[in-house]
This record gives C-alpha cells, structure tokens and sequence, in this order.
C-alpha cells in the first residue's frame, strides 16, 4: 500500500489512519463522552473565543497579512471557527470528520498559513477549552476532560500537519520534475529551433517559388500547409518547455478581462466548429500579467475543444469574488475523474494519447506565480476548470470549502 494511499482523507483507509491516530493518543469512547458533555458548557463562549483568536492575529503583523480579505473575510471566519470547535467537541470522530478536518489542513496550506502560526493558533484555542474544563466542569471530571480536549488537538495537529508533508512533498517532486525538464530543454531546445527554422524557411522560398513560377497545386497545397502547422506545434512543444523550466515573475497590472478573453480567442485559433459563449460582468478586470493569464485561457480553451473532438461549446465565465477575480472556463466533454484532477497538473503527466503533459503545468506555474489557484470544479458534465486570481499581489484566497470550517 502505498503512503499516498495511506493518508487519504475518506473511505476505509483513511479511517484506518485515523484510528491509527486516536490509538496513538490514546484517545478513547470514555474521551468522545467527556468532550460531548464539554459541548453544552463550552458553547456559549466560542463567540468570546473566536472574537479574542482573531485579535491576537490582528495585534501580530505577519499573522494578520495572511488574510487579506478585510473584516468582512474576518467575519465569516469568526463564524467558521466557531463552526469548527463545535465539530471538534461533538463528532462523530469518523471518515467524514477525517475528510473535512484534512480539507481545513489543504485550506491552511493554500493561503499560505505559515506552521507556526498553526501551531501558536491551535495552542491558543486548547488554552481556552482546558481553561472552560477546569472552571465549569465538576471537580471530579475536570481532569479526565481536560486530557479529552488535549488527545482531540494532538489528533487535530496530526491532520493539519499531514496536509504540510503532502504539500512539501508536491513540492518536491513539481521541483525534480521542473529541474528534468529544465535540464532538457536546455540540451534540445536550441538543437531543436534550428532544423525547425531551416524548415519553416525553405516552406517560404518554396511557396514564393511557385507563386513565381505560376504553379499551382491543391495537394502539394495541401501538405505545404500541414508541415507548416506541425512546425508550428513543434515550436509551441519547446516554448512550453522552456517557459515551465523559467522561473519568471509576472509583470502585474490591472488589465481589462474581456481584452485578454479575446486574446487568448485569438491563440487557441479553435475554429468554425467550436462556438465559444463568453459572460463576462461589464467592466470587470484581473490583476495580472495579461500576456500570462491569455495564455492560461487558451491553453484551457484548447484542451476543452480537444475534450470534444473539435466541435460543439465552450464557456468562459467570470465574477468579481470581492477579494479576487474568478474566471471559468467549461467544455461539454467527458470531464475529468475525480481522481486525475490533481495529478492532470503535474509536469509530464497526461491523459491524451499524443498529449505532451505541459499545458496544464504550465497554467499552474503561472498562476501560482500570480499567488492564485487552478483547479477542476465540479458542477460538469463537462470539464470545469477554475482559475481564481487575488486583487493584488500577495492575496490568497479563502477557500469555498462547503461544510469544512476552518480554523484559520
């Protein structure tokens, strides 16, 4: 079995490393007790607790440039707090609860949440909730909660740091993958321009030759046209290659979305059997590289159309989210299973019979570097793929993360 199998969230593996971990912590029926009946005590205070957490985080700079959403996103997290001690208190302690509680963990890895500040947060909340067990709850059960309270944290703690090892793991291996094909694209790349261009040239003096000489033929027209299109694509394989090896930074600027919807229009070049349905708010823009971010959308726009051999309807779809810009882009395909939506962007990996791996890579690169996210929604039949951009530079997102609150 292997370790990524181990640490899923859900299901009966999953289960089974949750079990693993309350064992571990000695957590037990006689503690799940316990912490129920520290339900009804503790609740009327989560409200004091959330209110005293987030002052803490805005007294501390580094803690509070985390959120970047202003009071209202502080608001709602009050909310989800709360939310969550109740969940941490009442149960059950089983696969949903593992599934939802490693959902806050990923939550707290995509903003950016630092681990100390994780850590300093979950000790700040058991401070509380041991403080309420030994003033509230009857001398003799005092004890045997507070240690209830303490086991669930630590089993708490184990979630959210899994959720750091599978992310620095990712990041490890995004890194081998990226320094391969760096390496490659620096040995081949310019061996590899060199007959293309030699190639797309003698393509032009052959066809100002036959213009000059008169000749005309639909076939040799025909295979004329095919060689330079596959130059093209060939070209396209080693930009990819040497972009997704670059480690560039976008130049940022407000820049009006339909504008870059309409360029990236123009690079997909997905012909007369594609019809493309863009509904875009009046006026809305993105803080981006507007160069980068069309690129992104073409790059989206042709795999929806590969998605359907070439025919039929996309959509492109965007909204203002208050702290970002949010853009979707749809096709009528067979969508993607949910088990490939997060492996379908990592470098090299591809599930098309002639695919490269590199497109969606690099659609990730980018916008990463944006310090936004990409990812497949659901909401098909189709594919939906989702690309979320902050309003400015080093924003993160609040993720919508249905019946998961977090602790942030």
């Amino acid at each position: 079995m292997t370790e990524r199998a181990q640490r899923r969230p859900g299901g009966d593996v999953g289960l089974a490393w949750l079990d693993s971990l309350r064992a571990y912590v000695e957590f037990t029926e006689r503690d799940q007790e316990l912490l129920r009946e520290l339900l009804p005590i503790a609740q009327p205070f989560f409200t004091a607790i959330s209110e005293d957490f987030y002052a803490a985080i805005a007294a501390h700079p580094d803690a509070r440039a985390v959120f970047t959403g202003g009071s209202a996103q502080v608001e709602r997290l009050k909310h989800t707090l709360t939310v969550w001690m109740g969940s941490v208190l009442e149960g059950p302690y089983d696969a949903r609860y593992l599934e939802q509680h490693a959902r806050i963990g990923r939550v707290h890895v995509r903003i950016g949440l630092p681990q100390q500040y994780m850590f300093t947060a979950m000790n700040r909340i058991r401070s509380r909730l041991l403080e309420l067990a030994f003033r509230h709850v009857a001398p003799a059960r005092a004890e045997p909660t507070a240690l209830a309270v303490g086991r669930i944290l630590d089993i708490e703690l184990a979630i959210m740091l899994d959720a750091y090892r599978e992310d620095l793991n990712a990041r490890v291996r995004a890194s081998e993958r990226l320094a391969t094909i760096g390496q490659l694209a620096a040995s081949i790349g310019h061996e590899l321009r060199n007959p293309l261009g030699i190639i797309e040239s003698s393509m032009y003096l052959m066809r100002a030759r036959f213009e000059q000489g008169g000749y005309s033929d639909p076939g040799v027209e025909k295979h004329a046209s095919r060689v330079e299109q596959q130059v093209k694509n060939c070209a396209k394989i080693i930009t990819n290659l040497l972009e997704l090896a670059r480690d560039t930074r976008p130049t940022l600027q407000v820049c009006d979305l339909g504008e870059v919807v309409e360029h990236a229009l123009g690079l997909a070049a997905l012909g007369d059997e594609i019809e493309v349905l863009v509904t875009l708010p009046q006026g809305i823009s993105a803080h981006a590289d507007p160069l980068d971010l069309a690129h992104v959308l073409s790059n989206l726009l042709v795999n929806g159309a590969q998605a359907q051999n070439a025919t039929g309807k996309l959509w492109i779809e965007a909204r203002d989210t208050g702290d970002g810009t949010e853009i979707v882009v749809r096709d009528e395909g067979p969508g993607v299973p949910a088990d490939l939506r997060d492996r379908i962007f990592d470098a090299l990996y591809t599930t098309k019979a002639r695919g490269t791996g590199l497109g969606l890579a690099l659609c990730r690169r980018i916008v990463s570097a944006h310090g936004g996210e990409i990812g497949v929604a659901d909401g098909g039949p189709g594919a939906v793929f989702r690309v979320w951009l902050p309003t400015r530079a080093g924003s993160v997102v609040e993720a919508a993360e249905p019946a998961a609150p977090a602790l942030r």
